[in-house]
């Protein structure tokens, strides 16, 4: 196998490996009984587009993960949204007037998620060649809110999401202070430009 035809086969194998969860998912429900299958796996879905969504800032400073960066972004808002139904169905119990009921924390947390996911959605739709062609320059500003979104999906997982025993205070730290480095600090290098003489 020659590098360029493993390079050709990385978009499918990543294609596939993103869409396993989502056709184990569609199996389990056709063959589990019912009522068999967990019940916070909402979650599981908010924390595979959390982690698409840091694999695309990733992108920024590891080049070989630069052609996937469309398949990943896509891939974060596909489970960003089946993660907003699951909860909408399960939290919500299917009602979104329900969120008056819950406590302001995990109001603001929802909202925050609303807010990221709303976010994403242009980002998704214009995230084709047609759309970078008719958008021109806009289409790279309205792409740098990527990492904004993230940092706010990141902060919805803190608030709401398995705190595995941390407060959510602290969860909100530690997550604020790792996307800061990957956003601020690990830039990736461009190009100086040569300033003829």
């Amino acid at each position: 196998m020659t590098a360029r035809s493993s390079r050709a086969g990385a978009p499918l194998a990543l294609a596939v490996a993103l869409l396993l969860p989502l056709n184990l998912e569609l199996l389990l429900r056709i063959v589990a009984p019912v009522g068999a299958l967990p019940e916070r796996r909402e979650e599981l879905y908010g924390f595979l587009s959390l982690a698409a969504l840091l694999l695309v800032l990733l992108t920024r400073t590891v080049p070989p993960l630069r052609p996937q960066r469309r398949a990943l972004g896509l891939a974060a808002f596909a489970y960003g949204a089946y993660h907003a139904l699951l909860a909408v169905q399960h939290v919500l119990q299917g009602d979104p007037s329900n969120l008056l009921f819950l406590n302001r924390d995990t109001q603001a947390s929802i909202w925050a998620g609303t807010v990221a996911l709303a976010g994403l959605l242009p980002l998704a739709l214009t995230s084709f060649p047609a759309a970078q062609r008719r958008l021109g320059r806009r289409w790279k500003t309205l792409h740098r809110a990527g990492p904004w979104l993230t940092l706010l999906s990141a902060l919805h997982t803190a608030w709401a999401g398995v705190h595995f025993g941390l407060a959510p205070l602290r969860w909100t730290a530690v997550l604020l202070l790792a996307l800061s480095v990957a956003l601020f600090l690990i830039r990736p290098r461009t190009p100086q430009r040569r300033i003829p003489s």
